[in-house]
């Protein structure tokens, strides 16, 4: 039975939200899955109670420089005008405190309501309360010094448990979405010793038996460890409340034999249940960290957002064509229309939405690796610019601030696309999630690159596939656990340009192009309603279904 009630909800920490485009709480798809999350459990009533960071959208916005450049600029807005409140208690707006080192960090409470069952509370450090470096603790997103990150996650995790007890929230579980939230832990244990009067050891057990944790990711990078002897700095003041050296505090996440801690480690150690978002990263999961209680539940994405709903009702009642196949080719070249039009918007370009449209779109890191699609350019410009069987390109994503090699390969990208594939291929800046939704929507094929092993679930393909974009993809992640004969096309990891060049010229540029009397591609449209067929399982409310019948029970 659920563990959870209106009285005790779920308390769900993750360091990112994509709720709406024009708030910058998000970076890729992590946010973007929790922002899902939440909605899920809205529209099945689902009580939850969701704990972020107030970004201030430094570097939040993607700027291409006319030499292919990407540049980091702010996005400024207003929290109340974005739609947030501000938290009250006794009719007077909530701050709490979180001690760091030797000061006393305040932090200004917000929320943002998401149907009667779910509210998501972000804590702000940017307040007249603090000096002016502490106010700057969130105001980038995954950016910063080592210590300036585990600033962040002291606030989000000490902060979130004291702003729940200070609401007067009682959660029945607490889910560590991704590592960064874990340290949770200290303010969970600490208040469980005071109120019961009982050991660390008991505290701890208390609070692991209420915790899970979703790993999303094996990449090191995702997987943060910082210096112990800097860690040591912030958990003292801890430490000593609890009455255990701040070594034992430590001690679930330090890494054997050396001297870092590991963020990952600390979570798993804390938790009695650890979740992988796809069967094949369980798989790879159990490898990595073995002997942990590991499950499988794979992500899915909010269709009420990602989908054109002409796809999810009877597309022959709403429009005029007389079979399914004429109104769901109506209906997408309707949605390939407005993507056109809306990259017009962004880039001052357009092209002609009657073309092959592959869309490459995610976050630029190394692994999902978008230059495969570019490792031959001569070939690549000899297929889109065939006159009788055109192709156009798109690229969408953001490269870390500090990651150089990523912008290096979007400046290589575009300089291809001014020269050689030029009038074929755009790079479509600042990918958010407007941009993401119009992507999925009016693309013809999905690709997708990555490193086998290292794409964990991806859920950008789940967004294409409810609205019958076709995928071209590595069978890792979610991919692996779909068929794609006749649905998509499956690359050879091995040689993934090979793949993705041969498939082209040999499959998927001439079944776009084969059309009967009415202009309709009818095999690719049979394909299409078998991918719309596929979203339900890759949807957040078969995800949340899982949640709740494998982690939220009692």
């Amino acid at each position: 039975m659920p563990a959870f009630s209106a009285q005790h909800p779920i308390a769900f920490f993750c360091a990112e939200f994509g709720i709406q485009s024009d708030l910058p709480l998000y970076a890729g798809g992590l946010g973007v899955l929790a922002g899902d999350i939440l909605k899920e459990s809205a529209r099945q009533k689902i009580p939850m109670v969701a704990v972020g960071l107030l970004y201030r959208g430094e570097g939040a916005v993607q700027r291409i420089t006319s030499e292919g450049q990407q540049v980091e600029e702010d996005l400024h807005f207003d929290p109340l005008s974005a739609g947030l409140e501000h938290v009250y208690v006794d009719e007077m707006p909530l701050f709490i405190k979180v001690h760091m080192t030797e000061l006393e960090i305040w932090v200004r409470c917000w929320k943002k309501t998401i149907g009667e069952t779910v509210t998501l509370y972000l804590l702000d450090t940017d307040t007249d309360q603090n000096q002016v470096h502490e106010r700057g603790i969130a105001h980038a997103l995954y950016a910063g010094t080592e210590e300036e990150l585990i600033k962040q996650q002291i606030v989000l995790g000490i902060g979130g448990i004291k702003l729940l007890h200070q609401l007067g929230i009682h959660p029945s579980i607490y889910h560590v979405n991704e590592g960064r939230p874990s340290l949770l832990h200290w303010q969970l244990i600490r208040r469980y010793m005071d109120e019961h009067g009982v050991s660390y050891e008991q505290a701890s057990d208390w609070a692991c038996q209420k915790t899970i944790y979703t790993n999303h990711t094996l990449v090191e990078a995702g997987n943060q460890s910082y210096t112990a002897e800097l860690l040591k700095v912030y958990g003292k003041y801890y430490a000593d409340k609890m009455g255990i050296t701040v070594e034992r505090l430590l001690e679930p996440g330090v890494l054997e034999g050396t001297d870092r801690f590991s963020i990952t480690q600390y979570a798993l150690n804390t938790s009695h249940k650890a979740t992988a978002v796809s069967q094949l990263h369980y798989l790879f999961c159990q490898q990595q960290w073995p002997g942990y209680d590991w499950t499988a539940i794979t992500n899915g994405v909010f269709l009420p957002y990602w989908q054109d709903q002409r796809f999810s009702g009877d597309l022959t009642a709403s429009s005029e064509s007389t079979t399914l196949s004429e109104a769901l080719w109506q209906t997408h070249k309707d949605c390939k229309q407005q993507l056109m039009e809306y990259v017009q918007r962004r880039t001052g370009y357009g092209y002609d939405p009657q073309r092959l449209v592959i869309t490459w779109s995610r976050r630029m890191a190394g692994y999902k690796q978008v230059d495969a699609l570019f490792s031959d350019v001569e070939r690549l410009a000899e297929i889109v610019k065939n006159s009788e069987r055109p192709v156009q390109i798109l690229v969408a994503g953001k490269a870390h601030v500090s990651d150089v090699a990523a912008k290096q390969t979007i400046e290589k990208i575009i300089r291809y696309m001014q020269n050689e594939l030029e009038g074929y291929a755009l790079f479509v800046p600042n990918l958010d999630m407007e941009l993401d939704q119009m992507l999925a929507k009016g693309s013809d094929v999905w690709l997708n690159t990555p490193e086998l092993g290292k794409e964990a679930c991806g859920t950008s393909g789940m967004k294409a596939i409810s609205n019958g974009v076709l995928q071209c993809t590595v069978a890792d992640g979610w991919a692996a656990e779909v068929d794609w004969t006749g649905v998509g096309w499956k690359l050879d990891e091995k040689n993934i340009p090979e793949s993705i060049y041969s498939l082209l010229e040999k499959e998927i540029i001439p079944l776009y192009y084969q059309r009967d009397d009415a202009d309709i591609p009818q095999v690719w449209v049979e394909r299409m309603q078998r991918s719309i067929g596929l979203s339900e399982k890759f949807s957040a409310a078969r995800m949340m279904n899982d949640y709740c019948d494998k982690c939220y029970t009692s």
